[in-house]
């Protein structure tokens, strides 16, 4: 035993002397986000009737149901990811409210849904809200295209053949139309629901005019969207595409996405391409490519697309985006952020350059670095301009490290390597936000924002007292584990698309 604790040290002492000597590359590496969207999720039949002026469903002979949904949250819970989830809901509704919206489904003001009334329904949504951790409630569209007359032209939020928009009424009338429909689940202001942040359009139709009284940015907005993704070159009015892959829209931000292969119509899809030839830091993906032609076959089929994220958390270049905001916070740094390292240990952070309506329409979160870490080694000391780091984890021999919000200023980050893990962090290995923690001697804040119920892991001194001060984000419980100085708070937050508040830790 004394031998082997004598080879430990002195390995571990000649890798601290490789890393301070500057040969072994510690350096920090500014990776890029990636994310997945998953289109078409809420129909009720699987049975595609675009070729007969009906809706294009997901390709499925079969009618959906909750099974459906759960390989979502199964991956998700597995490689800690809050996929971006985008709902058609005409077949949920239970109160044919699409009836005063008549441009909403081939039916028009006949529109009758009780054929797909049930207690499905019911369950789904449940469900949905229940896994809010890794599932995101984000809209797609209400019948997918849009009818005149029974009609139909591609595709709901504007006239891709046209090349033309429809009028700012009708698509502000759809928007209508899908808040009616989450009522009827409880998904409403009055019960702590907010309208989805998240928004891709049917068929990539998307009125792109940033500058003028309308747009499709314009009325999302209105009603809560925050973050867009479509495939750019198919956006009429952008021809080429937005610099940089992406743009600003009247408070929204519009980013590109492409499809690698896993088609719409596709059951049991992965992306084809390898990660090094992706263009985007979002892809697309639908509904079918996520469920296998059987039951027997889900979980292999799922097991698939845990080896798939977990190859992206594993690459130098890439890492998984938690949620939504991370991945769109991530594409702006990377896009207006400069992060240099001169001496290891020491990382400049140039923030003045990103625009102000990031700022004016709270579009920012945390920016992520990562670090390999050498055998047995740990972070073992991080400050941004001398106060805490936000989070951290490790993971596939890196180290994450999330960082607050950035003002638009310069920032120092300071960090150490060793054989000691920090001696205070949030591990954040959920799918939740931190955005800051403030730590004086009898008291500890941390800022984060919940999705769903989850834990949350802060390597700590045993506090006195725990206080949520907001009402809304609920301690279930906690407990204390001594011999790691670990608290462990199960936290719920109301709201599906997140709830944000301050977690108090108090010592005295």
């Amino acid at each position: 035993m004394k031998l082997h604790r004598l080879i430990y040290n002195l390995k571990m002492t000649l890798l601290l002397i490789l890393i301070l000597s500057g040969s072994i590359n510690a350096q920090v590496i500014f990776p890029r986000a990636f994310a997945i969207a998953i289109d078409d999720l809420g129909w009720n039949e699987g049975g595609s009737l675009g070729n007969v002026g009906g809706p294009w469903r997901i390709g499925l002979r079969r009618n959906m149901d909750i099974r459906d949904y759960k390989p979502i949250v199964e991956v998700g819970k597995a490689v800690g990811v809050r996929f971006q989830s985008l709902f058609v809901l005409a077949e949920m509704d239970r109160k044919n409210v699409c009836r005063k919206y008549p441009t909403t489904t081939q039916q028009g003001v006949n529109f009758n849904n009780s054929k797909n009334v049930n207690d499905m329904q019911l369950k789904i949504m449940k469900y949905v809200k229940d896994n809010a951790a890794y599932m995101e409630f984000g809209l797609h569209g209400v019948g997918h295209e849009h009818w005149i007359n029974g009609k139909r032209d591609r595709a709901e939020w504007y006239d891709i053949y046209g090349e033309k928009p429809w009028s700012e009424e009708d698509s502000r009338d759809h928007l209508k139309c899908f808040s009616e429909i989450m009522a009827q689940y409880g998904y409403t202001k009055e019960n702590g629901q907010s309208f989805p942040e998240s928004y891709v359009p049917c068929a990539y139709g998307y009125y792109w005019n940033p500058d003028g009284e309308y747009s499709t940015g314009k009325i999302m907005r209105e009603f809560g969207i925050k973050y867009v993704n479509t495939l750019l070159e198919e956006v009429a009015e952008l021809n080429p595409p937005i610099k940089f892959g992406g743009g600003f829209d009247h408070g929204t931000i519009v980013i590109n996405r492409y499809n690698y292969g896993n088609w719409w119509f596709k059951t049991a899809a992965l992306p084809t391409k390898p990660l090094k030839e992706y263009k985007t830091d979002i892809i697309e993906s639908h509904w079918s490519n996520w469920l296998a032609d059987d039951d027997f076959l889900q979980p292999d089929l799922n097991k698939k697309w845990i080896e798939y994220f977990q190859n992206i958390q594993k690459s130098k270049t890439h890492y998984l985006a938690k949620n939504t905001e991370q991945l769109y916070s991530q594409w702006l740094y990377n896009r207006f952020t400069k992060v240099t390292e001169s001496n290891i240990g020491n990382v400049n952070i140039d923030n003045t350059k990103m625009p102000d309506v990031v700022y004016s329409n709270n579009l920012l979160g945390n920016m992520v670095l990562k670090i390999e870490l050498a055998d047995s080694l740990h972070l073992s000391s991080a400050t941004l301009n001398g106060k805490p780091i936000a989070s951290y984890f490790e993971q596939y021999g890196y180290g994450y490290i999330y960082l607050p919000k950035l003002l638009k200023q310069k920032y120092e980050l300071k960090y150490s390597l060793g054989k000691n893990a920090l001696p205070f962090y949030v591990n954040n290995t959920g799918t939740y936000n931190v955005y800051s923690i403030k730590k004086n001697k009898d008291e500890i804040d941390v800022k984060l924002r919940m999705y769903g119920k989850q834990k949350v892991f802060i390597k700590t001194l045993n506090p006195k007292k725990i206080i949520s001060e907001n009402k809304n984000l609920i301690i279930l419980n906690h407990n204390y584990d001594d011999t790691e100085s670990l608290l462990s708070l199960e936290i719920s937050g109301v709201d599906m698309q997140g709830e944000t508040g301050n977690i108090k830790l108090i010592f005295k």
